[in-house]
């Protein structure tokens, strides 16, 4: 037998006869250095082809920004717009009519139309843009008063907004299907309408009057013009208006591009005067006015959320007003909730609020998160423009005839306010 010396020995000698063929390793070699450098390049091309994409998207959509539309070239002191829809050149035509009779405010010269269409809920819309008699742009919302065989109403007659940043305009108000002036008796009778520039392919309308936001899918295109309806309570205080643009192919969910406060309401609703917060206590803020409107006290200053306050001190002289919180123990009022309509009162108890004298009653139940209201005295009923004031904090107690409740105000935070005014015939 031989040793593992002799063995080792042996194979080192058979492996020394084995020649490879010559160039196999130089060809695989080769080969291989190909493969890599095809690779290479791949790898490059896709990743420029990435960034390229990536360039692309962050061009059309904005990435790390907020996306805005494409400025629309004003049309003089109008809008630019196109108008939305096919337009009813016969409903364009009594609308102007019922704007020159108006108020000794025509003729109209240069009216152009914004909408002006059939309507499910309203029967028809017009918006309208001309000069006045005056030579004063104006804007002017008409819809059909279904008490009178749907004739056409002016709605509202406003000056022109800023056509150079203005993304939407909106009226908001219960006062848009009987006569002039009058207001819808209907629980759900507030509409609101919306018209926004070219590129928004989605509207949005939400109110905080409701807890259920009964609201359309963004990704449910609606086009640049809604009509909405809400509750009575809803006004121009308590509705956001917010538009998504689908403008890329790449991207299938819509951006938003804006989202603001509605403009306002209708001839015979309340009149929002806004005022900045420039002092405050520990119970009371102080707003500054501006100087072509006024206030009076026992008005009540709110924000999209809910009420802030009421007036107490107006400084005519220095444009200034004295405003105590809803949590100032000085606040009172009448409430109710917003769907049961268990009646009471409300009065600031420093931190929070309490809503109290609640009758007894195997219907007077308050529930945790119930929505509580207080009538609006500028409004001229009590369900029309009432602002919700807080939530039930907890259930109420079996016989208990007070309940706890947290404000929906953000009190700790205010920048400013609006101050309801009742609305000015003059």
């Amino acid at each position: 037998m031989r040793s593992p010396t002799e063995l080792r020995a042996g194979l080192v000698e058979m492996a020394e006869s084995v020649k490879p063929v010559e160039g196999f390793e130089v060809g695989v070699w080769k080969r291989a250095r190909r493969l890599r450098a095809r690779r290479r390049f791949a790898r490059t091309v896709a990743a420029a082809m990435c960034v390229a994409v990536a360039v692309t998207m962050f061009r059309l959509v904005g990435v790390g920004s907020t996306p805005h539309l494409t400025a629309t070239p004003p049309d003089g002191p109008f809008l630019g717009w196109s108008a939305v829809g096919d337009v009813d050149t016969n409903l364009v035509r009594e609308a102007t009519d019922v704007w020159d009779r108006a108020k000794s405010a025509g003729p109209h010269t240069a009216v152009r139309p914004l909408v002006a269409t059939r309507d499910r809920r309203l029967h028809s819309v017009v918006v309208l843009q001309g000069y006045d008699k005056k030579g004063a742009a104006r804007l002017a919302f008409f819809t059909s008063d279904t008490s009178a065989g749907d004739a056409l109403r002016l709605r509202t007659d406003r000056p022109a907004p800023d056509p150079v940043s203005t993304q939407v305009i909106s009226l908001v108000s219960p006062r848009l299907t009987g006569p002039a002036g009058a207001a819808s008796n209907d629980g759900w009778g507030t509409s609101a309408i919306a018209i926004a520039a070219p590129g928004v392919t989605t509207l949005r309308m939400s109110s905080t009057t409701i807890d259920q936001e009964l609201i359309q899918d963004p990704g449910s295109e609606t086009g640049r013009f809604v009509v909405q309806m809400f509750n009575l309570a809803t006004t121009a205080s308590t509705v956001t208006v917010t538009g998504f643009s689908k403008s890329t192919k790449i991207l299938s969910k819509p951006r938003k591009v804006f989202t603001l406060p509605a403009d306002g309401g209708a001839d015979g609703d309340a009149r929002a005067v806004r005022g900045a917060v420039i002092g405050r206590t520990d119970q009371q803020i102080v707003v500054a006015l501006p100087a072509d409107r006024s206030v009076q006290p026992g008005q009540l200053a709110v924000v999209a959320a809910g009420v802030v306050g009421r007036v107490t001190a107006v400084d005519q002289t220095g444009g200034e007003a004295t405003i105590d919180l809803v949590t100032s123990p000085r606040f009172t009022s009448q409430a109710y909730t917003n769907i049961s309509d268990v009646p009471g009162s409300v009065r600031g108890a420093g931190t929070k609020l309490v809503m109290e004298h609640i009758p007894p009653g195997e219907k007077m139940y308050v529930y945790q998160t119930n929505r509580v209201v207080v009538p609006d005295p500028s409004q001229q009923d009590r369900s029309i423009g009432a602002v919700t004031i807080g939530r039930a904090s907890e259930d109420k107690a079996d016989g208990a005839d007070t309940v706890d409740l947290t404000p929906t105000a953000d009190l700790a935070h205010l920048r400013d306010v609006s101050i309801m005014t009742p609305f000015d015939q003059g």
